[in-house]
């Protein structure tokens, strides 16, 4: 029995007890010099994104709508428009690595500690695979 009580503590620690309002964004996580990555910089990554994967009015016009779409019912989109949301997160990965790529050539590197990691309210542990690459 004490050894079940503690395994689940060691869990819970690891997890990070992120219960009651989440864990934290990964922005928090994207530091330069020990400073969390500036409004500016955050800014400028958002729209060189946008600039490689919304390349045309077309193309920002059906991300505009997806995201309507998902912002007005999630639930909905994912249940009864598979194609449609699949498109949507299709555009969402790609809008993320761009920014991602572009903090990291700022000089900013992911250092996300391993509770955040392992916290299973969001796609933490996603995140911190895909900028494994942007640590060092």
């Amino acid at each position: 029995m004490m050894k079940k009580i503690f395994l689940f503590s060691v869990v819970v620690v690891l997890s990070g007890c992120y219960l009651a309002n989440g864990s934290p964004s990964a922005f928090n996580y994207w530091l330069k010099n020990n400073k969390n990555i500036s409004f500016n910089d955050l800014e400028k990554c958002s729209q060189i994104s946008n600039k490689y994967v919304l390349k045309t009015k077309k193309d920002q016009e059906v991300y505009n709508y997806l995201r309507a779409k998902f912002n007005k019912d999630p639930i909905k989109m994912i249940n009864s428009y598979k194609e449609e949301y699949e498109q949507y997160r299709y555009i969402i990965r790609k809008l993320g690595e761009f920014r991602d790529k572009c903090y990291y050539d700022l000089g900013y590197r992911f250092q996300a500690p391993l509770s955040w990691c392992l916290a299973q309210d969001s796609d933490n542990t996603q995140t911190c695979i895909e900028n494994m690459k942007y640590r060092k």
